[in-house]
């Protein structure tokens, strides 16, 4: 009885490795559903050079309307507590709404976001409208509009407008 025992355990412990080799639908060049399946893949382009920086122009829309309205859920206008940042190489970004409060902000730090390179992410904005009043508080920077909500989680931040850089979160 003792060795039925201890070869049920043995089998049981054993059990998962003694599995058979899947076998994938699609994994041979001649199975049945190549002809239907097939991917088409964009052509390599080995021209790009990857020690230099690759930026979007993304000012040129001309239409953003179908992206609005944007409501970030977990924002809201307020004031946020200083606390100090380590993520090298992050560049300069804030988020702002179209709030009083934020238009406020914008206008009087305008010249040093526009220095230091920062873009703009409007995380509270109605409609073209509201984005065009939040774009004219500085004018020379690129404001996108854009969901908060992640940035909120992952920065562990309540309110806005904030200033977040590599070594800082401040407003």
């Amino acid at each position: 009885m003792k060795r039925i025992a201890i070869a049920c355990y043995f089998t049981l412990l054993l059990a998962p490795f003694a599995q058979p080799e899947l076998t994938v639908a699609g994994d041979q060049p001649s199975d049945f559903t190549r002809p239907h399946f097939q991917v088409s893949r964009p052509p390599i382009n080995y021209k790009i050079q990857p020690d230099r920086a690759m930026h979007a122009d993304l000012s040129t829309f001309t239409d953003e309307a179908w992206i609005l309205p944007v409501s970030s859920s977990r924002l809201s206008p307020g004031q946020i507590t200083p606390r100090a940042l380590n993520m090298p190489g992050l560049r300069p970004f804030f988020l702002v709404g179209e709030d009083p409060q934020s238009l406020d902000w914008l206008r009087q730090r305008a010249t040093e976001l526009k220095e230091m390179g920062a873009a703009g992410l409007a995380i509270e904005v109605a409609d073209t409208e509201a984005l065009a009043r939040i774009r004219a508080a500085a004018p020379s920077i690129t404001i996108l509009p854009v969901n908060g909500n992640d940035i909120a989680i992952r920065l562990q931040i309540e309110h806005y407008p904030v200033l977040i850089t590599a070594t800082s979160l401040e407003q």
